[in-house]
């Protein structure tokens, strides 16, 4: 026995149009998803482009340190005060690998601060026939290797007799300290007779304006 065919109005039929309706509605989760190893690999680009620029820029920093150093190394210069009893000079040497420029000096004869060479000769009792030839410090600019004789006897035995008086360990107690800087502006001391010595490191000129060398 044949049974009816069910009426299209009924709750059976509507209720299977509903869910084919909700089904062609309903979005395609793996269509709408991101793509989520694409996102992952993005992040990691960055983060080692990152990397890189850090890395390049530490290298660069690095390098111009090096750079910095080899000129300092290049450019470094050391004056040494050297005294002679025998030949009556004093000198200023210049040992190291670049220019030294003379920024101040300060001369004492017996603790006091005297200004030019004639105050010297003054502070020492020099006769008036007797004298000291000198030549400038102030501003002086030496050469690597190269010297200066910053004063010497006259050419006479009464004038090399007074002047082995002012060198070290003499009759009177000489002192000279230089302040002198490299041409990258790296600042040091040094001297001969009671005062500082130049170890090495750089340091400020301990000399005040009112006792410093003219001459």
């Amino acid at each position: 026995m044949e049974q009816p065919p069910e009426p299209t109005g009924s709750p059976r039929g509507d209720l299977e149009d509903r869910i084919a309706r909700l089904e062609q509605r309903r979005p395609d989760p793996a269509a709408s998803a991101p793509p989520a190893r694409r996102r992952s690999w993005d992040g990691y680009a960055a983060v080692i482009a990152s990397f890189i620029g850090m890395l390049a820029l530490a290298v660069s920093g690095y390098t111009a340190y090096l750079q910095r150093q080899q000129l300092r190394a290049q450019m470094w210069p050391r004056l040494r005060i050297e005294s002679s009893t025998v030949h009556t000079w004093v000198q200023v040497i210049n040992q190291g690998t670049g220019p030294a420029r003379v920024t101040a000096a300060r001369i004492t004869v017996d603790g006091v601060a005297v200004h030019n060479w004639p105050g010297v000769t003054r502070a020492v009792g020099y006769p008036a026939e007797d004298y000291v030839i000198s030549s400038t410090i102030r501003g002086a600019v030496l050469p690597a290797g190269k010297e200066l004789t910053i004063a010497e006897a006259a050419d006479n035995d009464a004038s090399r007799a007074r002047f082995r008086e002012l060198l070290l360990r003499g009759r009177h107690e000489l002192s000279i300290v230089v302040c002198y800087c490299s041409v990258l502006d790296e600042c040091w001391v040094t001297g001969a007779g009671p005062g500082p010595d130049d170890d090495g490191a750089p340091a400020a000129c301990p000399i005040a304006a009112a006792d410093r060398f003219r001459d």
